[in-house]
């Protein structure tokens, strides 16, 4: 089976969605099927990723054509369309990851000419807050002329959670849905408690993922501040990198919040470092204005670490039901209510800590992901499972 995955980016800067292409990739790869991504040399604002364009980059997992953008809005890649008109006939099914973008929308378009079955993942923009942000008259606009027919010509939406399907549904769009939660490499049992404090007798707090405005980090700040006129020796550590001005703004709000002290910021960690901060963290917090499904979320887990995330996290509802964390709202007093029930149940945080490896296990591993997508490329085509 050969399948095309097209995104209009897979620069580290845009977080998670970059990160999930890979281990998509990974998945399907194990299972013997032939992958190729598709994508542009867009690395954020005006900056453009060092790679060679139209030309074939065989990684690990997937054979990737990177082309290079035309434009910075959009991300309009005119290469990319003329090899999407001159290929795509050649696979079996076509996979586009965002909507709102050049790439996704070239390649559904180009595939439904074509007669070849295509698949859309939404990353998210048609929740509420999605809609709302960057250009939202713009989207309105668009969604009405261009993507809602995409989205009700595809053979199926691919939602990561059961918020972003709701959210999306509340559109009144006809189409497909199906439910296939993103994987990760789950990894070994963490070898020790991950409840327990760190070296200094603080409870570590780790924030882990991109520095955006979405991800809420002032309540956050404003909820440490909180939680620390309690006496609670708390410190927190910000693993994550973004906007060189509005990093400096949140560190000039530490200031003011007189928590400077208590925040260690880390910068982007991936690899043996990621590892080393799931390692040393006692939880995980991440309090999102909105999130459609949360990689880090899903790390954490597999780390055993028990979770504080809010409602606009996707995977809110997964983490309270398994209870392997705590659910809050927004706003300061709400995240520093909940980091204070965490931490004032130590007897309860080792359940926790195990429920959030199981969940990990059970529903997050890239094995499972690699499992349902091909399946729903088989469904496709009308193929018997394997």
């Amino acid at each position: 089976m050969k399948v095309l995955h097209v995104i209009p980016s897979v620069s580290a800067v845009h977080g998670g969605p970059s990160r999930a292409i890979v281990d998509i990739e990974r998945a399907l790869a194990a299972r013997g099927i032939e992958v190729t991504t598709v994508t542009t040399n867009d690395d954020g604002d005006h900056r453009t990723l060092p790679v060679q364009c139209g030309c074939p980059t065989v990684t690990p997992y997937a054979t990737r054509w990177y082309f290079a953008r035309t434009t910075v809005f959009f991300k309009v890649s005119i290469g990319l369309g003329q090899w999407l008109s001159k290929n795509i006939k050649t696979f079996d099914v076509v996979h586009v990851h965002a909507l709102f973008s050049f790439a996704p929308v070239a390649a559904a378009f180009i595939a439904r000419q074509a007669g070849v079955p295509y698949v859309v993942r939404p990353l998210g923009v048609l929740a509420p807050y999605g809609m709302a942000k960057r250009h939202p008259l713009l989207k309105r606009v668009s969604f009405a002329l261009i993507e809602r027919r995409i989205i009700e010509s595809a053979k199926a939406i691919h939602f990561t959670s059961k918020a972003e399907q709701t959210e999306a549904e509340a559109l009144g769009l006809k189409c497909r849905s199906v439910l296939i939660p993103l994987g990760i490499d789950i990894g070994s049992a963490p070898k020790s408690a991950a409840f327990q404090t760190g070296q200094s007798g603080a409870f570590e707090l780790l924030f882990l993922s991109r520095i955006d405005p979405k991800k809420n980090i002032e309540s956050l700040l404003r909820a440490l501040e909180l939680v620390r006129a309690k006496n609670l020796n708390v410190t927190l550590s910000i693993a994550g990198d973004g906007d060189a001005k509005y990093v400096a703004a949140l560190k000039g709000l530490a200031g003011n919040l007189a928590v400077s002290q208590y925040v260690n910021w880390l910068g982007y960690v991936e690899g043996d470092e990621k590892s080393h901060v799931l390692a040393n963290a006692s939880a995980f917090v991440l309090p999102s204005y909105s999130e459609n499904f949360g990689i880090a979320v899903a790390e954490a887990l597999a780390a055993g670490l028990p979770c504080v995330v809010s409602r606009g996290v996707a995977l809110s509802d997964e983490v309270e039901k398994a209870g392997a964390g705590i659910v809050v709202g927004t706003k300061p007093l709400d995240i520093a209510a909940g980091l204070e029930r965490l931490m004032g149940d130590r007897t309860g945080l080792a359940a926790k800590s195990t429920a959030a490896r199981t969940l990990a296990v059970n529903e997050f591993s890239s094995g499972t992901m690699g499992e349902r997508l091909e399946a729903l490329y088989r469904n496709i085509l009308g193929l018997e499972r394997r």
